[in-house]
Parts: structure tokens; sequence; C-alpha cells
């Protein structure tokens, strides 16, 4: 994991994304960012669209579609603990600059 003393929001925010496409690349993923709506798209090679895994970066959580193959929707739950220790851990050390009044 990286120093997050004196990052932003949005540095820890790259990060936690940063994360969570290694772990999905080692898993067999393929990633597809299309620049739009704030997420990405993992699919192995070897599957259709129904059987991807999105990852949405401002909730931080994967989600795959109901009728997903079981394969993908045990995927998805795997990505999801293995990212919620790493969330919590780059959300508690960020402190928030205040303002002086």
């Amino acid at each position: 994991m990286l120093k997050i003393k004196n990052m932003n929001k949005k540095e820890i925010k790259n990060a936690i994304t940063r994360e969570v496409c290694a772990f999905v690349t080692n898993l067999g993923y393929i990633i597809d960012d299309d620049g739009f709506h704030g997420s990405l798209t993992f699919q192995r090679p070897d599957t259709g669209i129904d059987d991807s895994i999105e990852w949405n970066r401002s909730y931080q959580e994967a989600v795959c579609l109901n009728w997903a193959s079981d394969q993908t929707k045990v995927d998805c739950e795997a990505i999801d603990a293995h990212m919620k220790p790493i969330i919590e851990y780059y959300n508690n050390q960020y402190q928030p600059k205040r303002a002086m009044a």
C-alpha cells in the first residue's frame, strides 16, 4: 500500500482503483475503462459481457448481473472482500484539512 500522508480524496480514490486493478488482473480479468460514468469493467477473455464485473470508483464496490455465471459471482464477492480492508485503511487514514475560523 502507498503512504497516504498528505494525500487528498482524489489521490486516495486513485490509489484504491490501482489496488483493485492489480487484484483483478491477478484473477485473469481484462480491464476496460471507457472513461465515462466513473466505472471500470472487468471481463475474462473467454466470456461474454453478461459475465463481466463492474467496479464503481465512487461507491468503491464490485457488481455483476444477477444472471452472471457462478464463477463471476464468486469473483465479484472476492473482489469486494479483498478490497474492503484496503478501502477502510485508506478512508480511516484520510484527514481532511479544516479551515481555520
